[in-house]
């Protein structure tokens, strides 16, 4: 009973109110990468707790699996105390939701993968590799669009509207904007919270991080732009891409949405500090508890499986 209500404790904690505490902060915008950090910390400890009370419900005492266990250890004469079928049927119930659950989260995400393999399959008959940037690929239009998709050749899809506009200084911001979300696996971080927070829409810490990782990313991403060619360069060429939107399944630098665009020129130009002891202790910290705390949780998990009564 300790254990349900320490993994019940972390969820409500986690699930429920971590998530709008760093939605509601305002040093996230400073510090993006440390904010993703922390997002992914409080999100993995939401779901390690409520994996622990999934399999404290089936495998404690009264739960069918551990029953189950002592059929097939049944060579211990005391393996053996009654039990009735409600029992069972309620230590079944959350091993049901878990799996339907995670059945809406993978079909999400089959979805994403499937949309996402469908628009590079349409990119392979309109566009032609780049001269000048192996990992570019050029699309003859007039709007000024830069996006990256996550394939085995890191693609970096680029409009020859934006090769036109942007100058030498401004194409290899860029440039280095959408080559961070490559190395730095946005994409994957993203589609995987897309996947969970449709799941998991019902608590709130899900669906603050639907909302709020998108733009953290695209500040990371601003920020590595920022160290290779200076924060006015990257404001620059934002405002020139700023007319066009980003094409499903991708990562851009010209933001859909005139709220993050605002933000994001705010710290370029506002002089956004550096990072510091501070950042570093933060980062350390968050993801420190991204470990922990599954660990914990686990461990707690374990506690309560009596594999022999």
């Amino acid at each position: 009973m300790i254990s349900i209500a320490a993994l019940a404790a972390i969820a409500l904690l986690l699930g429920g109110a971590a998530g709008p505490v760093l939605a509601r902060g305002r040093w996230p915008l400073r510090l993006p990468g440390t904010a993703i950090a922390a997002w992914l910390g409080v999100l993995a400890g939401t779901l390690a707790a409520l994996t622990g009370l999934v399999a404290t419900a089936l495998f404690g005492r009264a739960g069918l699996g551990h029953h189950v266990i002592e059929w097939l250890l049944n060579y211990l004469k005391h393996h053996k105390h009654p039990s009735s079928d409600t029992t069972y049927l309620i230590s079944v119930l959350p091993l049901a939701a878990a799996l339907g659950l995670t059945l809406v989260a993978a079909r999400r995400y089959r979805r994403t993968i499937a949309q996402r393999r469908h628009h590079r399959e349409a990119l392979g008959f309109v566009t032609h590799p780049s001269r000048d940037f192996p990992d570019v690929r050029l699309i003859d239009h007039p709007m000024p669009v830069v996006y990256c998709l996550p394939e085995r050749d890191r693609q970096i899809v680029m409009s020859s509207g934006a090769l036109h506009r942007l100058d030498a200084a401004e194409l290899q911001a860029v440039l280095s904007h959408e080559r961070a979300h490559l190395d730095k696996r946005h994409h994957l971080i993203l589609t995987l919270i897309d996947a969970a927070g449709a799941a998991l829409a019902w608590l709130p810490s899900f669906r603050a991080a639907r909302d709020r990782l998108p733009p953290l990313a695209e500040m990371a991403a601003d920020d590595e732009a920022a160290r290779n060619t200076g924060p006015d360069v990257v404001a620059a060429a934002l405002r020139k891409l700023a007319i066009a939107p980003c094409p499903a399944g991708g990562l851009a630098a010209g933001p859909a949405d005139r709220s993050v665009l605002a933000q994001r020129l705010a710290r370029l130009e506002g002089g956004n500090p550096p990072h510091g002891t501070y950042a570093h202790l933060l980062s350390g910290t968050a993801i420190a508890l991204s470990i922990i705390i599954p660990v914990v949780v686990c461990a707690a998990w374990a506690d309560a499986i009596p594999l022999f009564c």
